[in-house]
């Protein structure tokens, strides 16, 4: 299988060193040129902040990862720090093996984690569109696709929340139905609370507020996931509105004491109150917990329950191999098929499949002494016609060889050798 990919992941390169390779879409549309004019005949680029990955077919001498590497190096590499060594590579069917894992999220740096699927969709998506890709790299992404699709539909690897944010996220969706007509308070700047602001926004929540003892840095946070800022010194003010409260705050005291809770609730009429506590040491009082209609979680009962998916997700990881597996011996067997030999002996025997089949159907209308004429008469006729693709794919072997698999495709379509149509005349 003639196809190379380089790429760039949490196993070749640090998180910071991955975000600063991250290509938008411009980038990408820009890119492709440049590689194809390197030799390849299809090329497909995606990219997320943890992961790059190019995709080439073509001539296996015009296939050189080195260069390629040098050609992303090159496009992203300006001031930073990257080197050959933070690329890793494949080439045949371990290339295609790897693209079918990372839509599984087995390659994920925790499993089941389809963090890349939707920068998957939109490099292919780019590839169709600036006519980069073709044969060969559009059946290989479609069947990274339909595995990905295949793993959420039998096995649960990917459910369960397996970070803090999540886990807090997921344990409020339990307790309200409706995040909509929630208020949330989110209290720090660091990266749980940028988080969990993003997932409550993504989730639906009515209103957010962030709060943080750098203005600055809430008023970041605040303006990328549409939210307020309050002043930290009066947080506290709007606790009686706020049905969520998390907290993530480098702090020696108790930020909220049971006292503050218990305050609080005489306003709030019985509502639920849900608190998550984030911080190290503890920003909320753990006897807080304990008060009428408040739920209240720590960071240590969140990752408890964190472990817990992962453990669970581990088991899920077999059987998505076997997924993995079946889709890489389809997508291999189909490649194999495009091969001229393989697809004349396929059109041979579907065309005598027909003829078989029809001539079954009349040859009782013949005379005894006439039927074994009949049979040699069909036979010859449709030998010459099966000639005819036969010696249109024989012919081209001076070609290269995505245009000699791009033929082999043509016949195998125009004839219905890959649909199944021809096994049967009741298929027909």
């Amino acid at each position: 299988m003639n196809i190379v990919c380089i790429g760039i992941s949490h196993q070749t390169a640090p998180a910071g060193l991955r975000a600063q390779v991250h290509m938008k879409a411009g980038e990408i549309r820009s890119s492709l040129p440049k590689v194809r004019a390197l030799g390849p005949t299809e090329c497909v680029l995606f990219s997320s902040e943890d992961r790059t990955e190019l995709y080439v077919s073509g001539n296996e001498t015009d296939l050189s990862p080195e260069s390629l590497i040098r050609l992303l190096m090159s496009e992203k590499g300006g001031d930073l720090q990257l080197q050959s060594s933070h690329f890793f590579s494949f080439s045949g069917s371990d290339a295609a093996a790897h693209l079918l894992r990372v839509s599984a999220g087995l390659d994920s740096m925790i499993v089941g984690e389809s963090e890349s699927i939707t920068a998957l969709q939109e490099g292919i998506a780019i590839a169709r569109e600036t006519q980069s890709s073709g044969l060969l790299l559009d059946r290989l992404f479609g069947a990274a696709l339909q595995t990905y699709a295949q793993v959420h539909h039998e096995t649960q690897i990917a459910e369960g929340a397996v970070s803090v944010a999540h886990a807090a996220i997921e344990l409020a969706q339990r307790i309200f139905d409706d995040l909509g007509t929630r208020n949330a308070l989110v209290l720090g700047a660091g990266e749980t609370a940028q988080m969990t602001a993003k997932l409550l926004r993504t989730r639906g929540i009515g209103s957010l507020i962030i709060s943080n003892k750098t203005p600055g840095r809430a008023e970041s946070i605040a303006a990328a996931v549409n939210g307020n800022v309050v002043p930290f010194e009066s947080f506290r003010l709007h606790l009686p509105k706020s049905d969520i409260v998390i907290s993530s705050v480098q702090s020696e005291l108790h930020l909220l004491t049971s006292k503050d809770i218990k305050g609080v609730q005489r306003s709030r009429y019985g509502r639920t109150l849900f608190l998550i506590d984030c911080g190290i040491p503890k920003n909320i009082d753990p006897f807080a917990g304990e008060l009428e209609n408040v739920f209240l979680y720590d960071i240590d009962m969140l990752n408890v329950m964190v472990s817990e998916n992962i453990a669970r997700r581990q088991t899920h990881v077999p059987r998505v191999e076997v997924v993995v597996r079946e889709q890489l011996l389809e997508l291999l067997t189909w490649y194999s098929s495009l091969d001229s030999s393989p697809t004349i002996d396929a059109l041979n025997d579907a065309i005598e499949r027909i003829r078989a089949e029809e001539v079954a159907k009349e040859i009782h209308e013949f005379k005894t002494q006439d039927r074994k004429l009949v049979e040699e008469l069909t036979k010859r006729i449709t030998r010459r016609i099966a000639e005819l693709p036969a010696e249109y794919l024989k012919s081209t072997p001076e070609r290269k060889l995505p245009e000699r698999l791009q033929q082999a495709s043509v016949v195998r379509k125009l004839f219905g050798l890959d649909s199944g149509k021809n096994e049967s005349s009741e298929s027909r």
